[in-house]
Formats: structure tokens, C-alpha cells, sequence
């Protein structure tokens, strides 16, 4: 397909490896853009997978595609697609990211109306995940949406002491005049896009497009995904020292500000750098620290030395977040502390009313044992009272009964005596009638 000579050529970069489910997506993304005049460079870095093997299904005079016969690593195989490029624009695209069809039509435009030399621009991204799904909510997404914010308000050259808010290569659109003051890409596994990005904001202020121009691919096969700690941390420390030490004095308070917000801060492994370089340490040779040799590292042999655990080390969310963790313990164990003093008080308050009972109880008891000792002298005079009125009612029962002869006898004795009484009253009565009225002589 012919190119207008009136657009400048944009050379499209694409480092592969082992990504056979998305390189294809990657490859039509730019291949489909509205703006066509490019060349996409591609190569694969000694996929182990199916990736060559995709590669080789597409026909199109713009693309260039050659294969290593060992792994170089990212690094490498950008600086050698750098060497092959010969766009007035360089744009980067992973293997495993897809553009959006404006991306580049948009980025051409901005540049060429900015028309500034060096010009370094980058663009608002999506996540999204292996089936192109988008995951606004990935820890990943939810990491650069909090660095959008903190780089908000804060001049542009900061932008990349805050964070890595271009987040991958993949994001990347500069001039081929930036390219030679800037340089090729360091060799580093995991930063070498942040770092170069940082030397490029020394030189020129970036371009922030404010547009969703690129989907960003999480899923477990990332390289960011790896769990090498250590070179994680050395190579974050090794860009932050760079940075700190690439600033004046009147800019360093607000550097330091920016640094302070950056989540990939370690701050002990950065003081240890900062030593490092009082000491005479070159930026090769810190370099060389944040490479390691060998699988062997400086920190941990710090740490070691130093007898403190490796986790000191720590960035500085993971240390905030310990803080608030142990903060958390402490407050804890507050709570439980005045839970248990309410419960001891609690326990001393029941004690006391135990005590109280047992007492009010032991009281009572001795007035039952006084009220028991009384109902039994009771019971024994009402036994003896009892007894007594038994006694009593057996006396008047014999009474009675002496009575009841006396007065049978009596009544005897009325009979028999009943009638000579009666005759001799009789007798008397005459007598006596007689002696009232005598007969007349």
C-alpha cells in the first residue's frame, strides 16, 4: 500500500515473545489504523510457543518480521528494532496489547501541531484481560488510576517521579530527534520503559493525550507477573537514585514531594543507594547493583549483614500498610486491655456481691438457726402445755365421772327418800291444818 509522501512515516515496534493467543490481535491493531502510513517491525525474541507461527499468516508490504535464535530479552530487542526503524515517529506496541484504530492518527496530529523537536506523548490506556474483557477493577488498573490522581496538578517533568503513568512501552510515541539525545533502552528486566521514559522527561516535557488509545493486557503470563522481588526493588531504587540525582537544588523539595507519592518507593533500599553514591558509586556501577550478578543481590546481603528483616525493604504503601496493620494490633490490643480491666472490675463488682450474699446468706441461716432453736422451744412447750391440758382433761374426765356417780347416787337416794318424804310432809301438812282449825268443842 503506497504512502502518501506529505505524512510522515511512523515506525511501529513490536518485541514478541511467546505470546501466540494475542500477537495476532496486536499485529491487526496496527495494521487496521486509520492512519497508514507506518511500518510495524516485528520480532520475535525465540518464542518457545506458536507466535512465529502466527507471524507468518500475515501478508502485508508494511510489515518486517524477523526471529532470534536465543532470547535477548525486551531490552534488546527494542534497541535492535530502534536500529531498524526509519519513521520520523517511533511508537512501541507489546505483543499482548492492542491499539485503538485512532491511536496513531491522533498521536501524528498532536505531534505535528505541537511542532516542537524531541516530542515524547503518551495516552490514557483500558485494562483488559486475556479474553479482551475490560477490568477497571484489576489491583493494575486500580494502581494507575490512583497515579493518574497523583499526578494531577504537578508539572510535567514530575510526572514520571510520581509513577510510571505511560505504564509500558506499549504506550510510548516519540520523535526520532528524542530517540538520538535520549538513547537506546537500558538493560533492565522490568524497567527499562520506566527509565527511559524518565530520561526522556529530562529532556522534553511529555504529552498526556487524555484518550483511551491503548488496551493494556493483564493476565498471568506478564512479565510483571514474575515473583523476583529483589530485582523489582533494586531496579526501582537504581531509577529513583537516577532521578533524585538528575534534579537541581531549588526543584529537589518538589521532587522529593512527587517521590514521596510514588508506590514503588522503597525507601531503605533508596537510602542504601543514595550511600552508595556518597561512596563513590557511578551510574554504571549502580547499574550493575540493580542488574545483580549472578541471582545474587546487594539488599539482602545488606539485610543480612545488618540483622534486620528483609521486609524493611519494603515500598512504601507495604510499610505504610504495617504500620497501619501493627496500629491496628496496638489499637486491638487496647480494646482487649480495657475489656479486660472492665471484666476484672466486672469480676471484683460480682465478688463483692458474692461476699455480699454469702453474708446476707450466712445471716439468714443464723436467723433461721435462731427462729429453728425458737420454734423447737415452742414445740416444746406446746408439748408440755400439751401435755398438761391432757392432763387436765383426764382430771376432769375422772371428775366428770365422779360427778356422774355422785349425782346417780343422788338421784338414788331422791327416789328411795322421794316418797316417806312425801308422806310425812303429807302428815306434817295435816298437823298442822289441824292445829289452825281446831274442832269446835
Amino acid at each position: 500500500m503506497a504512502a502518501s509522501a506529505a505524512l510522515p512515516l511512523v515506525s511501529v515496534l513490536m518485541p514478541a515473545f511467546n505470546h501466540a493467543s494475542y500477537v495476532g490481535a496486536a499485529v491487526e491493531s496496527v495494521l487496521g489504523q486509520r492512519y497508514a502510513n507506518l511500518e510495524l517491525i516485528v520480532i520475535d525474541d525465540a518464542s518457545t510457543d506458536a507466535t512465529w507461527t502466527v507471524l507468518q499468516t500475515y501478508a502485508d508490504a508494511r510489515l518486517h518480521v524477523s526471529r532470534h535464535e536465543s532470547n535477548r530479552g525486551a531490552h534488546a530487542t527494542l534497541n535492535e528494532a530502534l536500529y531498524l526503524a526509519q519513521g520520523k515517529y517511533v511508537a512501541i506496541l507489546n505483543s499482548d496489547d492492542v491499539y485503538h484504530p485512532d491511536r496513531l492518527q491522533v498521536l501524528v496530529d498532536a505531534a505535528e501541531a505541537a511542532g516542537v523537536e524531541d516530542y515524547f506523548a503518551f495516552t490514557d490506556l483500558a485494562f483488559i484481560d486475556e479474553i479482551d474483557r475490560f477490568v477497571p477493577e484489576d489491583d493494575r488498573a486500580r494502581a494507575y488510576w490512583r497515579l493518574c490522581r497523583d499526578c494531577r496538578g504537578r508539572p510535567e517533568r514530575l510526572w514520571f517521579v510520581v509513577g510510571n503513568p505511560a505504564v509500558s512501552t506499549s504506550n510510548f510515541f516519540f520523535s526520532r530527534s528524542l530517540l538520538d539525545r535520549v538513547g537506546a533502552f537500558s538493560p533492565l528486566r522490568y524497567t527499562h520503559d520506566w527509565d527511559w521514559a524518565l530520561r526522556a522527561a529530562s529532556v522534553r516535557a511529555p504529552v498526556w493525550v487524555r484518550r483511551q488509545l491503548l488496551r493494556y493486557r493483564v493476565h498471568p503470563g506478564s512479565t510483571l507477573g514474575e515473583g523476583d522481588v529483589w530485582r523489582h526493588v533494586h531496579e526501582n531504587s537504581y531509577l529513583q537514585t537516577r532521578a533524585l540525582l538528575a534534579q537541581t537544588g531549588d526543584d529537589m523539595p518538589d521532587v522529593v514531594a512527587a517521590l514521596l507519592r510514588n508506590e514503588s518507593l522503597h525507601p531503605l533500599s533508596l537510602m542504601c543507594f543514595l550511600a552508595l553514591v556518597v561512596g563513590g558509586a557511578d551510574a554504571d556501577g549502580l547499574l550493575r547493583l540493580a542488574q545483580g550478578k549472578n541471582g545474587a543481590w546487594l539488599l539482602p546481603r545488606i539485610a543480612e549483614a545488618g540483622q534486620c528483616p528483609a521486609d524493611w525493604f519494603g515500598s512504601l504503601p507495604q510499610l505504610l500498610e504495617k504500620d497501619r496493620v501493627i496500629a491496628a494490633q496496638a489499637a486491638l490490643i487496647d480494646e482487649r486491655w480495657r475489656a479486660m480491666r472492665h471484666m476484672d472490675r466486672e469480676v471484683e463488682d460480682r465478688d463483692r456481691m458474692i461476699a455480699d450474699r454469702d453474708a446476707f446468706i450466712a445471716d439468714q441461716e443464723g436467723q433461721i438457726a435462731d427462729r429453728d432453736a425458737f420454734i423447737q422451744e415452742q414445740q416444746a412447750c406446746i408439748a408440755a402445755q400439751t401435755e398438761m391440758v391432757e392432763a387436765r382433761w383426764r382430771a376432769m374426765q375422772e371428775m366428770g365421772e365422779d360427778i356422774a356417780l355422785r349425782e346417780a347416787r343422788i338421784g338414788e337416794l331422791e327416789r328411795l327418800l322421794a316418797r316417806p318424804l312425801l308422806r310425812f310432809a303429807a302428815g306434817v301438812q295435816r298437823r298442822l291444818g289441824a292445829w289452825r282449825n281446831p274442832p269446835d268443842a
